[in-house]
């Protein structure tokens, strides 16, 4: 069947409808655009490197989009693609529809601060790219995907057709968002739905006249919507599409080579691009131009008979294209008539009135084509989609899209273009706003005013000339360069042109008509001039300088930066280069990959070199199948003996307590039966770990082989170990002594992290290890478990948060700063002070220089003081009190399952007794340190051991409440709570949100907040210091308006000011000038931004009665979660009390099974109910990424969520099968044999973890950041086979492929990608490549700007230390 021909009438209204058609929708109620294509085996793309049927591109697009399910991507999710390569974004276009996303491309070619703006306004969750173009993307919020490097994961995937159970039903009808240029110097966002792309494609595949066996020419970036009609028309035909290849863009000599090598039958272009074309190609089929207005002449040369040669018009607001025609040079050049289904109207430009045909107005369009309008620009889509006043047929939207394109309507029923009515103009086939360009001009420094407009220097050729008046003469290589910083290349004006005044209307705008020719040549930037040295370098320049109309060009000028051309000013190069005899060919290719005159010269004629990949070491195969439910199997038994051992131990020595003739008996008793009981507890870990360990040695052993079950039950022994109380006593370094640990007199370990490889570790005498260190002698990674030693030499000190890897040493008198770490391998020599994560030396001095005599006697009456108090007071009296409670309780009303009142009886009584602690416990804690303070002076020193001493753990204990922190944290009663007790918070700014649900301090009545500062989870306030005889307690203030993120250590002695954004983890600096006004990351710290522009978009809500609105509603909110809080607790207690009473009525029968039951149901109950309840936080729904202010409900109910987190509830499962159940319960997307030693992940859902996966203890996977009032959140995935070091922190928007390591304290920042088998050390975390030299101290190259840093790390064994490449993680991290 012939093609058809252009016909239109119009009918009374004005109205241009084309004839000879149907004009129903050529859409479905439902139907997506990836419907369109169907599978066969015919080919859909031939790029020479890669060739793909349709069933080829449609298997790889479903592995791709199951990647993408897997990865948390899903319906109504917003997608970046930018890619050089065209069919990897055919395919991950497809992916992306495919799991009912929306794509919104980008170009390469794009500045950063255009594609930042866009992956912004757009509301990206992620970008898939390839990973050379990574850079590109700075430092956004977006997460990003190289789909080149996941590459072998995603080919592992089903090539199946996606279910509807795998991808869900759609949320929304978007299809893509494609941006333009915009008006106010930021572009604008046309979102466009399948309903109307789908139609356009139909539309267009039926009147173009494509044919199956067409080979179409693929050209243009698919961040212009042109790319969408050379895309899908031939796709919905079944033709084969043929790419241009990546990187240079093909045009002149070039483009007719490539054409008539891949026998190209179908082209569509602009007509600038066609001009390039010197020679007739015969195989060319089907020609189609659009996208700027088409000379006669080229009409003329390039019209055959036999060829089908159309010129089409469409705004990006209108679908691709929404006129065509085809063209003959013995008629007139129009656009043509409305495709059907489409409908054009000429509008009054001024009023809302169609116009008569052979009248001069605004295009304006109508029909299913019409897009949703602009993103987030609701004032500006409803001034340019007008109502459908005159009621057209066919317009569901019931809208008229003003163009702002001029046109009439000739006699033939024809469209004229004739030009447009504001200043929004087509340059080289690309929409041009001149006023965007004009609003970034007039932002530089010095200029006035400023516009911008075209300018013809020879027939065709259309450059941009911009006009500006300043206060003096400016230097307008300055000025280009700001325009480049902000503008696409093709947006940067070729001229720059200095007036005295800029010509005005008389309606006082400008008047571009007046505005004259520019005087001077096309200008390139002169700074910094080298000129050309050898020949060659000579005989390019002079071509070049010939090309751009200018006398010169510098040889170190780069071509599109400094040089302002374009490719097609590229490609006239070229061909005059090859009509030298003494200089060699030039390519486009050769162009953009050496964009130097002297770069360029150096390569010709040899070829580009090729780098060497690097290969990744396999890691061994996991214990999977029998074995591995074998080991589960015999954990699980071990715990049930245990339970049962326990309930045996508690079972003989309740009866004997009660037993007790009267009231001092059983006291006596008690006492006896709690110390024997504290005498086991204490003694059977050291038992067991002789008996099945012996010695720890180094070595390495597979998880969940047996050597792992039997160091698992020493672990988790240790864990639970009731010697974790003891932490600053001389008890704790007996207590290691007798695990075969080396602990030298007076030193002093403040720790909780009780070390488990004992054997390999050594401590020497007056060293001192401050709290929440790790140094556990073994680290888990890649499916094993490596012992290591761990030596701490005489007098060392170790800050608090540090971590000490494996084969680690500190020398004698070394120190290790705060939240610092020293990795696998280095040591510190004696003397030397360290930092940083790694650590390197300083001169800092981090260890308080007090003393005092502690003698030897003094350490043992202390330590026999706190046994006898725990043995012969604490343990009895708790002991006494739980059995007359249990008492009371059974007491209250006969146990009986069936009865309602039982039930209601026992809840009663636990709320009573519940809420009464919580009372009780208040008063305590906020009278009782008081009075206990007094005695102790700041900056006093006392000696260890002593009456001050207790007195100071006893208050760090007391005012360290979790279950206080969790009742009134993240809310605006933590103000009050902190002030009562002690804290000095100052002159209060209340965002409801002050502090979280975790603090630590030594003392808060030591401790001081500045107003306006807002403390998210994790912060430890450093009261006291530490040496091995003596200890002192100073004050902490951390100064007003600061944010601090997650974890963070804040010593006395912090240099930090006014207005400081402390990032996550960062080593909070104690030296050098008072940092203010400014952001601090990474240990150690360097400076960046304190706000980034993005977490400035809710200021609005800060501050009058908008803040007090929406502050009240948040406080509403967050009582009502306090009472839900309440309400769990005390049905945790609830179910302690009836499920043991129950038990106790069994007993006469079971004997001390019945009570081991109760003890096992009673956990059972609280871990369950505490998913059931987090899950119910959520509305039994997935967390889904947020970008809102703290004053949005959406984050007051993710506060809730944190709230009742059932986290805490884990721990006895850590490095068992059972551990990774109980995640996906909660939500986490985990993978089989998943070994987590100890790891908090707050935002489940958020999170995906592959198999065989290693986590280890004190690791965060945290899906969230809080920054300045502004909240958000979004997906983690961390690969199959990946490890997650001690302490190390992964944050939100995080990929992570497989087998990656990230190595023990690193921080891997928010939207930060890693390589297949890379490993990431640091904070910030930044990729490790080559091997560990050998010779010392290796200098850490890095992208960052560590000038706070010295660039030193240790030598160390693994060959992990960085000697090459560091790629940054990218972005600033802080967080609730």
């Amino acid at each position: 069947m012939s093609a058809p021909e252009s016909v239109a009438v119009v009918d009374d209204a004005g109205v241009l409808v084309g004839t000879g058609v149907a004009h129903g929708a050529r859409w479905r109620n439902g139907e997506r655009l990836q419907d369109l294509l169907r599978r066969s085996d015919r080919a859909a793309v031939d790029s020479g490197e890669v060739a793909l049927t349709y069933a080829e591109l449609d298997d790889r697009a479903n592995q791709l989009a199951r990647y993408l399910l897997s990865r948390g991507v899903g319906a109504g999710d917003r997608v970046g693609l930018l890619f050089d390569q065209a069919w990897r974004g055919y395919v991950a276009m497809l992916a992306v529809l495919k799991v009912h996303a929306a794509y919104v491309p980008l170009d390469p070619g794009f500045p950063a601060d255009r594609i930042g703006y866009i992956l912004g306004d757009a509301d990206v969750a992620l970008v898939l790219t390839q990973q050379h173009l990574v850079p590109l993307l700075g430092s956004g919020e977006a997460a990003v995907l190289g789909v080149d490097t996941a590459a072998d994961a995603v080919a592992a995937l089903d090539t199946a057709p996606l279910t509807d159970d795998e991808r869900g039903g759609p949320v929304d009808d978007l299809c893509y968002i494609i941006y333009t240029s915009g008006s106010t110097g930021r572009p604008k966002g046309v979102a466009v739905e399948h309903a109307s792309i789908c139609n356009f494609v139909r539309v267009a595949g039926e009147v173009y006249g494509l044919r199956p066996d067409d080979r179409v020419y693929q050209g243009m970036t698919i961040a212009f919507d042109f790319s969408v009609e050379e895309i899908w028309v031939p796709w919905v035909v079944g033709a084969t599409l043929v790419p241009r290849p990546g990187g240079a863009a093909l045009v002149g000599h070039d483009l007719a080579e490539f054409l008539a090598e891949r026998a190209v039958t179908a082209l569509c272009c602009v007509p600038t691009l066609l001009a390039t074309l010197d020679d007739d190609l015969p195989d060319l089929r089907f020609l189609l131009v659009s996208g700027e207005a088409c000379p006669r002449d080229l009409i003329a040369r390039w019209h055959r008979r036999g060829r089908r040669f159309l010129n089409v018009y469409g705004p990006t607001e209108a679908t691709v294209t929404a006129t065509w025609t085809t063209v003959d040079p013995d008629r007139p050049v129009t656009i043509g008539v409305p495709l059907p289904t489409y409908s054009v109207v000429i509008l009054d430009p001024d009023r809302t009135t169609a116009l008569p045909r052979g009248a001069t107005g605004e295009i304006g369009i109508a029909g299913i084509g019409l897009a949703r309008g602009y993103l987030n620009r609701d004032d500006l889509t409803g001034k340019v989609f007008i109502e459908d006043f005159l009621g057209i047929d066919n317009n569901p939207s019931g809208r008229i899209y003003r163009t702002g394109d001029l046109g009439r309507v000739d006699a033939d029923g024809h469209i004229e273009y004739l030009g447009r009515i504001d200043t929004q103009v087509k340059v080289r086939g690309y929409r041009v706003e001149l006023t965007e360009i004009e609003s970034v001009l007039l932002n530089a420094p010095g200029v006035v005013a400023a516009v911008v407009d075209t300018h013809q220097p020879a027939e065709g050729a259309v450059e941009l000339a911009g006009y500006y008046t300043s206060r003096g003469e400016l230097d307008q290589d300055d000025l280009r360069a700001h325009l480049r910083e902000h503008l696409p290349s093709y947006m940067v004006p070729a001229y720059l042109q200095r007036l005295d005044a800029i010509p005005m209307t008389p309606s006082n705008k400008a008047d571009r008509k007046s505005l004259p020719a520019p005087s001077g040549p096309r200008r390139v930037s002169t700074k910094d001039h080298v000129a050309p040295e050898t020949p060659l370098e000579i005989a390019l320049a002079e071509e070049l300088a010939a090309v751009l109309g200018v006398e010169q060009v510098s040889a170190r000028g780069h071509f599109f930066t400094d040089l302002a051309v374009d490719s097609l000013l590229m490609s006239r190069f070229c061909a005059k280069v090859r009509h030298r005899a003494d200089i060699p060919t030039v390519t486009m290719q050769q162009v953009y990959q050496h964009p130097t005159i002297h770069d360029l010269a150096a390569v010709l004629p040899a070829t580009v070199p090729v780098e060497a990949a690097v290969t990744v070491a396999d890691t061994p195969d996991p214990i999977k199948g029998w074995r591995y439910l074998l080991c589960g199997a015999a954990q699980l038994a071990f715990l049930l003996g245990y339970v049962y051992f326990a309930a045996l131990v508690l079972d003989v020595g309740v009866s004997w307590v009660l037993a007790g003739a009267d009231l001092l008996d059983m006291y006596v008793r008690a006492a006896t039966f709690s110390g024997t009981g504290f005498l086991i507890a204490c003694t059977v870990p050291i038992a067991l770990k002789w008996l099945l360990v012996g010695r720890w040695r180094a070595r390495s052993f597979r998880i969940w082989g047996l050597a792992y079950f039997r160091f698992w039950v020493v672990r988790s022994l240790i864990r639970f170990n009731p010697i974790r109380l003891f932490t600053g006593s001389p008890l704790l370094a007996l207590y290691l002594r007798a695990m075969g640990a080396r602990v030298g007199a007076g030193a002093i370990i403040l720790t909780r992290n009780i070390p488990v490889c004992t054997d390999l570790l050594t401590i020497g005498a007056g060293a001192v290890v401050r709290k929440d260190t790790w140094l556990v002698g073994y680290r888990a990674e890649a499916g094993m478990i490596t012992t290591g030693r761990v030596t701490i030499g005489a007098g060392a000190y170790i800050g608090e948060a540090g971590v000490l890897d494996i084969d680690t040493t500190l020398g004698d008198g070394a120190q290790l700063a705060h939240a610092s770490c020293l990795p696998a391998g280095a040591s510190v020599p004696a003397g030397e002070r360290w930092h940083g994560s790694p650590a390197r030396p300083t001169t800092v001095d981090f260890r308080s220089d007090i003393s005092a005599n502690v003698t030897r006697w003094r350490r043992f009456g202390y330590s026999f003081l706190q046994l006898f108090t725990t043995i012969v007071w604490s343990l009895p009296v708790v002991m006494l009190v739980g059995d007359l409670l249990a008492e009371a309780f059974a007491g209250l009303i006969p146990a009986n399952p069936a009865s309602v009142a039982f039930y209601a009886t026992q809840l009663a009584a636990a709320a009573t007794f519940y809420l009464g602690a919580i009372v009780l416990g208040l008063l305590v804690v906020t009278t009782l340190p008081r009075l206990l303070s007094r005695p102790l002076v700041p900056g006093k020193v006392y000696p260890l051991y002593g009456f001050k001493y207790t007195l100071q753990r006893t208050i760090t204990r007391l005012t360290n409440s979790r279950t206080n922190l969790y009742l009134f944290g993240d809310s605006s009663y933590i103000v009050h709570y902190l002030r009562l007790l002690g804290y000095d918070l100052g002159r209060v700014e209340q965002t409801g949100s002050n502090f979280g649900v975790e603090l630590k301090h030594d003392s808060p009545l030591l401790s001081g907040v500045g107003s306006g500062t807002m403390v998210s989870d994790g912060l430890s306030v450093v009261n006291a210091d530490y040496s091995g005889t003596a200890f002192r307690v100073r004050r902490a203030d951390i100064g007003p308006r600061n944010f601090l993120g997650n974890n963070i250590v804040y010593p006395p002695d912090a240099r930090t000011g006014e207005n400081v954004l402390l990032a996550t983890k960062v080593m909070v600096p104690v030296d050098g000038p008072l940092r203010g006004d400014t952001g601090l990351l990474g240990s150690p710290a360097f400076e960046i931004p304190r706000t980034v522009r993005r977490d400035t978009s809710f200021d609005h809500l800060k501050s009058g009665d908008t803040l007090r609105r929406r502050l009240a509603a948040k406080n509403r909110h967050n009582l009502a979660t306090i009472g839900l809080f309440l309400l769990v607790r005390c049905v945790d207690l609830w179910a302690v009390v009836v499920l043991n009473v129950i038990a106790a009525g069994l007993h006469p029968r079971l004997g001390t099974l019945a009570t081991a039951l109760g003890m096992l149901a009673t956990y059972l109950f609280v871990v369950l109910f505490g998913v059931l309840v987090e899950r119910a936080a959520l509305g039994f729904r997935r967390l889904r990424p947020r970008f809102c202010s703290i004053y949005d409900p959406a984050f007051w109910r993710h506060e809730r969520f944190w709230k009742l987190s059932a986290g805490r509830y884990l721990a006895l499962f850590n490095g068992t099968p059972v551990k990774v159940l109980l995640w996906r319960l909660l939500g986490v997307r985990m993978g089989r044999r998943v070994f987590d030693d100890g790891c908090a992940v707050p935002e489940k859902t958020l999170v995906t973890i592959g198999a065989d996966s290693v986590l280890n203890a004190g690791s965060v996977v945290q899906g969230h950041s809080l920054e300045d009032a502004t909240f958000k959140s979004d997906h983690i995935v961390l690969g199959a086979r990946t490890t997650v070091g001690v302490a190390a922190f992964a944050h939100y928007g995080v990929r992570v492929a497989d087998r990656t390591t990230v190595d023990a304290d690193s921080f891997l920042m928010k939207g930060s990608e890693t390589d297949t088998g890379s490993r990431w050390r640091g904070n910030p975390a930044t990729e490790l490549t080559g091997h560990a030299p050998t010779g010392p101290d290796p200098v850490v190259p890095t992208r960052l700007d560590l000038t706070t840093a010295d660039p030193v790390v240790p030598t160390v064994a693994d060959p992990v230390v960085p000697t090459g490449t560091h790629h940054a993680a990218k972005n600033t991290g802080v967080s609730r």
